[in-house]
């Protein structure tokens, strides 16, 4: 290996060789704050006579036997950046707007060894092959010819920043370029015995750091041969990046939390992917058309784009809402939905259940924290019914997939509930509308004004993204005299009441104008100061208005009428869910251990399931010692490092007897609540690495009476 050089060394010391950017590494990404950086930096050379300015590190290998070209690991970003400044140098040189005291050959002398592989024999004698997406913006500017430049282009951007560096420093060629040519970089050259991954992972770059996407495409591709690598990247990797908006990290978290069965850290999901790769042992190929199959899931859903416009419509509105948090589930249902062919009406369902359930969750305020948990389970929630049903011998009809994701839903408890009419009745009165989130908002108005309309869809998140239609308050945010008076004596408790409701809020264009106007004027219009004719609510094309215009003042009374209407409407859009779907066993309730939102307190349980094995059981501490034994003969060295700890596990009995035994020298706290016991287990499953779906409770079900009581 090579270490400290002068970074004229590592450009100029072969003038044949070509610096190849692999397929594998990202697109040119540094940002002018990153380019700032270096010119100031080559500006404090010249102003302080440095001899010196350390630059970063270059890893590199050579590409083949045949010929001395550079295929560079890492650095990539300072080496595209070198090149771009003594480009705008020399081009800046050319259009006089930056003096040299050198002549027109000695500054192309100097500028081609960096930028020129020029005793090469070939079409391309440019040095640096910056990847695809790159390369033509990089060539271009070679022209000098601001027309042919590919503005768009992070290339272009930064070199016309170091354009106009150059030429407003002060500087003249020499000064820079000379200044530039003091930078000293770590040249690190593999072997072909060394591994460039290993390398890779254990470097800390100085310029902008890799993106966790850029990580996992890195580790996918630099195990192949170059020939792999290029074939993979162009027809996968490219199209899972296009798909994706160019950034591929959520996606991946996604994909790993349907494979992994648990929620990927973003900060780690690099070594998420690794451990994931390494469990299942895919192979490269197979890994990247499943990656790239999910990833077409993830454009269908994200940009509404699939072969159904109607479907198209739904999964636009619940992109309104910024629904991602359900993408795992989104993901594994459409790819379940392909392999068994379901039907259009099926998946339109699936769908439109999840609308109802956001929307009325929105109503009524429930947290959406408790949504991560649910939605990258609920496929495999569904899932085990189905699979319960093949066990014993009583197929169930994939079509009916809504009819057991209804029955899902609705068992679900706590902050992960299905919202009953009750709750949206009530919540609707008091829930502030104006201070929802701005998604929600867009997403509600949207609906409610356009309803089920098959034509005539007006495009209302669009324009009150643009501000061209906002939210207007009907009964103003402060009011007037005129307002308080119309209102009545009551118009504090009326104002507090309904003000952000969304009684009291409709859309319109002349927001700003209407300000705090009187209701007769927002109604029928009026002349403004300007002697402008302001339109009215009766003048109006928003359905949301139409109340509005048969009203003769805006009273309480109306805010209840008007309340009223709203929530019909919502109800009709959103209306409460019931199935049909009845389960095999309706003695047994089967739960998922991950489903936390659920109350145990009070259940009784009758059996468990670990791994796929079941366990009859009769009390919850039965089930609590029976599953210590079962992770115990897994991870004997884990349990015996936690009774060591003596939390919830210890090494010896208790006086009181509040340890139960499960192996020699091995006792777990046991005289506890059903929740203590819950979180004994989720501490034990924790530190033994073992997903909380892996285990299933069965529970005598509830009574009618307890169910009361519960809802009470």
């Amino acid at each position: 290996m090579k270490y400290a050089s002068k970074i004229y060394e590592f450009f100029c010391g072969n003038k044949k060789q070509f610096f190849l950017i692999p397929l594998y590494q990202r697109a040119y990404a540094w940002e002018e704050k990153h380019c700032k950086r270096l010119f100031e930096d080559i500006e404090k050379v010249h102003k302080k006579h440095l001899q010196t300015h350390f630059f970063g590190s270059i890893v590199s290998v050579q590409d083949n036997e045949l010929e001395d070209d550079l295929l560079i690991i890492d650095g990539q970003q300072r080496i595209t950046t070198i090149s771009l400044i003594v480009l705008a140098l020399r081009n800046a040189v050319k259009n006089g707007d930056l003096k040299c005291s050198l002549s027109e050959e000695e500054v192309n002398d100097r500028t081609n060894d960096y930028l020129l592989a020029k005793y090469r024999k070939t079409d391309r004698i440019i040095k640096l092959r910056p990847i695809e997406r790159d390369l033509i913006a990089y060539d271009a500017l070679f022209s000098n010819d601001t027309k042919k430049f590919v503005v768009e282009s992070g290339m272009t951007k930064n070199y016309n920043f170091f354009y106009t560096q150059i030429t407003n420093s002060g500087l003249n060629f020499e000064d820079i370029f000379d200044s530039m040519e003091k930078l000293i970089i770590i040249d690190l050259r593999l072997e072909s015995s060394d591994n460039p991954q290993l390398i890779f992972e254990s470097l800390n770059s100085t310029g902008k750091d890799l993106t966790e996407a850029d990580k996992v495409r890195n580790y996918l591709l630099m195990s192949l041969t170059k020939e792999q690598q290029d074939l993979f990247y162009k027809k996968y990797w490219r199209n899972i990046e296009i798909y994706t908006d160019e950034d591929p990290t959520m996606f991946i978290r996604d994909y790993l939390t349907i494979n992994l069965k648990r929620i990927c850290n973003i900060e780690n999901l690099y070594f998420d992917f690794k451990e994931y790769n390494t469990l299942f042992q895919l192979d490269r190929e197979d890994l990247f058309k499943e990656l790239l199959q999910y990833a077409s899931y993830y454009y269908q859903v994200s940009k509404g784009k699939t072969e159904n416009e109607k479907l198209n419509r739904k999964l636009n509105q619940l992109a309104n809402i910024g629904s991602f948090v359900a993408m795992p589930f989104y993901l594994s249902f459409l790819d379940f939905a392909q392999k068994h062919n379901l039907a259009e009406n099926i998946v339109y369902e699936v769908f439109d259940i999840t609308e109802n359930f956001w929307a009325r969750r929105i109503i009524c305020g429930y947290p959406t924290n408790a949504l991560n948990k649910l939605y990258a389970s609920l496929h495999n929630d569904i899932l085990r019914i189905f699979k319960n049903h093949e066990k014993r011998e009583s197929i169930l009809d994939y079509s009916l997939y809504p009819e057991v994701m209804k029955f899902v839903l609705l068992r679900k408890q706590g902050n992960a509930k299905f919202p009953t009419d009750i709750e949206v009745d009530e919540s609707f009165k008091t829930r502030w509308i104006y201070k929802l989130p701005i998604d929600y908002k867009y997403f509600l108005f949207e609906r409610v004004e356009n309803e089920n309309n098959k034509e005539g869809i007006k495009p209302i998140v669009e324009e009150m993204k643009k501000g061209t239609i906002t939210i207007e308050h009907i009964m103003p945010q402060t009011l007037t005299p005129q307002w308080k008076q119309a209102l009545g004596e009551n118009f504090e408790n009326i104002h507090e009441r309904y003000l952000h409701a969304f009684a009291n809020l409709t859309l319109t264009a002349y927001n700003s104008n209407y300000s705090n106007h009187s209701f007769e004027e927002k109604r029928d219009g009026y002349i403004d100061k300007k002697g402008e004719k302001i339109y009215g609510f009766k003048e109006s094309g928003f359905q949301l208005s139409n109340y509005l215009k048969t009203c003769e003042q805006w009273t309480e009374v109306q805010l209840m009428e008007r309340e009223k209407i709203l929530l019909d409407k919502f109800k009709n859009l959103w209306g409460m869910i019931s199935t049909s779907y009845e389960p095999l066993e309706k003695e047994v309730e089967i739960v998922s251990f991950a489903d936390d939102e659920y109350e145990l307190t009070g259940r009784k349980i009758i059996a468990y399931s670990f791994r796929g094995e079941k366990h009859n059981v009769t009390t919850w501490k039965d089930m609590l010692i029976q599953v210590c034994q079962n992770v115990y003969n897994e991870n004997r060295n884990t349990l015996v490092y936690l009774c060591k700890k003596g939390e919830w596990f210890h090494q010896k009995a208790a006086s009181d007897g509040s340890r139960t035994r499960f192996a020699d020298d091995c006792y777990v706290y046991s005289s506890c609540s059903t929740k203590s016991k819950q979180s004994i287990l989720t501490y034990l499953f924790q530190n033994c690495g073992i997903n909380e779906s892996e285990l299933d409770l069965y529970l005598q079900p509830i009574s009618d009476k307890q169910a009361e009581e519960n809802e009470e």
